[in-house]
C-alpha cells in the first residue's frame, strides 16, 4: 500500500491567515497592542502544539496500526478488531486516533473486517463515519458502504453508494469498477435500461478496464436475455 502522509501541513495556511487578522486589529487598534501581541504568542503556541500533537497521534497510530493489519492479512479478523492486552485492535486504534490518517485507516480496515465476518450492519456504521481527504480512499469508504448494502439486498441505496464512489474517485480504473457495481444493483432491481444505459457509458469512457470488460459480459448476457 502506498503510504499516504497526513495532512499537517493544510494548517499553515490557518496560520497565516491569523496571523494577518491579528496584524490588522494592531494596526487598527494601537492602544490594545499588548493584548493583540498576547494573542498573537498564544494563538502561534497553540497552533504550534496542535501540530505537534497531530504528529505525534499519527505515528502512534502508524506504530499501533502495523503491528494488526497483518492479522487482516492472514484472516483473522476478529482478532484483528478486538486486539488483546499488549497489542490495540482495530476498534481501539481507530476511537482512539481516528482525528489522523492512520486511525482513519484503520476505521477502513475494521469496517471492512466486520463485512468479511457477515456483519454489514457493523462494517456500514463504521463506512459511513469514516473522512478522508483523499478522494480515492473516501471512494472506497462509500464502496464499502455499498458492498454493505448489497449483502442487505438494499439494491437500490447500493446503487446509489456505488455511483457516488464512482463520482469522487479519482483513479479511472477505480471510477469504471464502481461504474459497473452500480450497474449490477440497478440490474438486481430490474432496471435493466439503467443498468444498460451504465454498462454503456464503462465500454466507451473507460475502454480496456476491468470494469469494461464486465460491462462488455453483463451486456451480452442481458441481450441473450432479451
Amino acid at each position: 500500500m502506498t503510504e499516504i502522509k497526513p495532512d499537517t501541513l493544510q494548517q499553515q495556511p490557518v496560520t497565516e491567515k491569523l496571523s494577518d487578522q491579528l496584524l490588522y486589529i494592531v494596526i487598527k487598534y494601537k492602544t490594545a497592542l499588548i493584548i493583540a501581541l498576547a494573542l498573537i504568542i498564544t494563538a502561534g503556541a497553540g497552533i504550534f502544539f496542535w501540530i505537534r500533537y497531530q504528529d505525534t497521534s499519527e505515528k502512534e497510530a502508524a506504530l499501533e496500526l502495523s503491528r494488526i493489519a497483518p492479522l487482516v492479512d492472514l484472516g483473522q479478523y476478529r482478532a484483528a478488531i478486538d486486539g488483546d492486552s499488549k497489542v490495540p485492535g482495530l476498534k481501539k486504534i481507530e476511537a482512539k486516533y481516528g482525528h489522523v490518517l492512520s486511525g482513519k485507516m484503520a476505521g477502513l480496515l475494521l469496517a471492512n473486517s466486520y463485512y468479511a465476518l457477515k456483519q454489514p450492519d457493523s462494517a456500514l456504521t463504521v463506512f459511513n463515519r469514516l473522512s478522508f481527504k483523499n478522494k480515492d480512499l473516501s471512494a472506497a469508504a462509500l464502496a464499502g458502504s455499498g458492498d454493505c448494502h448489497t449483502e442487505k439486498k438494499q439494491f437500490d441505496n447500493a446503487a446509489k453508494a456505488y455511483e457516488k464512489a464512482a463520482e469522487t474517485a479519482e483513479n479511472t480504473t477505480l471510477k469504471a469498477q464502481y461504474l459497473a457495481s452500480a450497474a449490477d444493483s440497478y440490474l438486481a432491481i430490474k432496471d435493466v435500461k439503467k443498468a444498460s444505459d451504465i454498462y454503456t457509458r464503462i465500454i466507451a469512457d473507460y475502454p480496456g478496464s476491468t470494469g469494461a470488460i464486465l460491462s462488455q459480459r453483463a451486456l451480452w448476457q442481458i441481450s441473450g436475455q432479451q
